[in-house]
């Protein structure tokens, strides 16, 4: 996986709940503004996605006074503003303020690991030659074997005699 860890550290667990439960807000309260009659008629689509990292829902470029909130991004054609309604601005904030406390505790953590790692580096490299001296060892062995090769016997005398030789 390319993701730490919830178990990585308590600190990192609590706020990887406190996300989840503050998009969850976020969420509820975005489907209540699409699903409400103030505002449906002016969304191009009864959807909700995401412009900037923040949650924003599609309104029509004619009704834009209509949706109080922040225009994050426009349709190619010009015809859909994406809003981020007032009404989730702040949450929006907190739950950005709440991924950059995520990334500092990843930070956090690795920084921790690269220091433990650090003073046994000398041990992991001279493991990691010996192993690769084994895995070559093993692979000649394992060649040996599938080709039914035997071991040369080496004679003082200044000649050789090759019998089915590969």
């Amino acid at each position: 996986e390319e993701e730490i860890s919830d178990n990585a550290s308590p600190e990192l667990s609590k706020i990887r709940r406190s996300i989840t439960n503050t998009k969850e807000q976020i969420r509820q309260k975005l489907a209540s503004i699409v699903a409400s009659s103030q505002y449906s008629k002016y969304l191009q689509e009864a959807i909700v996605t995401m412009r900037q990292d923040r949650f924003v829902v599609p309104v029509k470029a004619e009704n834009r006074s209509n949706v109080p909130g922040i225009v994050h991004d426009t349709s190619a054609s010009g015809s859909t503003l994406f809003i981020e309604p007032m009404a989730i601005v702040e949450m929006n904030n907190n739950l950005r303020i709440l991924i950059n406390k995520e990334q500092e505790e990843i930070e956090r953590i690795i920084q921790i690991f690269s220091s433990e790692i650090g003073l046994i580096s000398a041990a992991i490299s001279d493991n990691i030659r010996i192993l690769s001296e084994l895995d070559f060892i093993m692979a000649k062995g394992k060649l040996s074997v599938k080709m039914k090769a035997i071991e040369p016997k080496i004679s003082d005398r200044m000649f050789m005699t090759l019998k089915n030789a590969r």
